[in-house]
């Protein structure tokens, strides 16, 4: 025996604190001959005799008594560390990070916290407001809710919603001038963003592209501002800079009236994360909630015909 486990010590300091093998035998659980076997491993480990026979039990020897001492330094400082991690975990564990769009974050996520939170207080959420695709992989974050492509092959999750892109303006926009009638009006309009804005859009549907390609040129021609991050376009829009490109269900939350609505893009939204987060119970208990609630929103994130506000056309 070159090495001996940490689980002999412990044995040893169960039987040093009993005096009696057969009492520290029964306290772990475990047989006499078993638990007799294991501290002779430890003797030859240690290449002396730690334990003497008497008539009450066991008595520790010289060396018994002085490994003892040694033995509950450990077991103290082990104990210590136990709790320390415990805590830790403890901590970490009711703590679920999230990261998610601005719009999704401010429109959809932020009004589900109250009723998360009602139904298990222990849940303390963390969330990161970015559109910037965070990785999981390289991050602590339990969940991504990603719009576009999900990326990262080694992420789990699934498809939970789908929501389209529209062209927004305000009303104090539409005031001073005729929304347009179809894309190729949209030249003859102020565009909020640059072309290099839309790149993540890459992946539309094909039969959607001609939304993308006209409102690309269109920035490219009468673009009247750029601002980041992008999110930040709701509130260019709702300015009356111009119009902008937005998510339908947060731009319709922001009140800003859709033009052309039969024209839109339609991003996936996933939900996505990593295979050691369900190790979590408070983790799969928000997986779970946020699941559901996708389930139950997704004709309010499809940009219901009742919340839009309708373009009244100058005669």
């Amino acid at each position: 025996m070159t090495e001996a486990s940490w689980d002999l010590f412990r044995l040893f300091s169960v039987v040093a604190r009993t005096g009696s093998v057969n009492r520290a035998a029964h306290e772990l659980g475990m047989s006499q001959p078993t638990l007799s076997r294991r501290l002779k491993e430890l003797e030859r480990y240690v290449a002396a005799p730690l334990f003497f026979r008497a008539s009450s039990g066991v008595k520790l020897t010289r060396e018994g008594e002085d490994l003892q001492r040694s033995a509950g330094d450990m077991m103290l400082a082990f104990e210590s560390f136990h709790r320390d991690l415990r805590s830790r975990v403890g901590q970490r564990s009711s703590v679920v990070r999230i990261s998610a769009t601005e719009g999704m974050t401010k429109h959809w996520l932020l009004p589900r916290v109250a009723e998360l939170r009602r139904r298990d207080s222990r849940i303390y959420l963390e969330i990161i407001s970015t559109v910037n695709q965070q990785s999981l992989a390289t991050s602590d974050l339990d969940y991504v809710i990603r719009m576009g492509d999900p990326g990262e092959n080694d992420l789990i999750g699934k498809r939970v919603a789908d929501v389209p892109m529209g062209i927004f303006a305000s009303e104090q926009y539409l005031t001073g001038r005729p929304a347009p009638r179809s894309l190729s009006e949209l030249r003859d309009h102020d565009i909020i963003g640059h072309t290099a804005d839309f790149v993540s859009f890459r992946n539309v549907r094909p039969n959607q592209r001609h939304l993308l390609e006209y409102f690309s040129e269109a920035a490219g021609i009468r673009s009247v501002v750029r601002v980041n991050p992008v999110a930040n376009h709701f509130a260019a829009a709702g300015s009356g800079l111009g119009l902008a490109l937005l998510a339908v269900p947060f731009a319709q939350a922001e009140g800003l009236v859709q033009v052309l609505p039969q024209e839109t893009v339609t991003m996936n939204v996933w939900l996505l994360r990593r295979r050691e987060s369900d190790l979590r119970k408070l983790t799969r208990e928000v997986r779970r909630f946020l699941e559901a609630e996708f389930a139950a929103s997704r004709e309010w994130l499809a940009g219901s015909p009742r919340n839009a506000r309708v373009t009244k056309r100058k005669a």
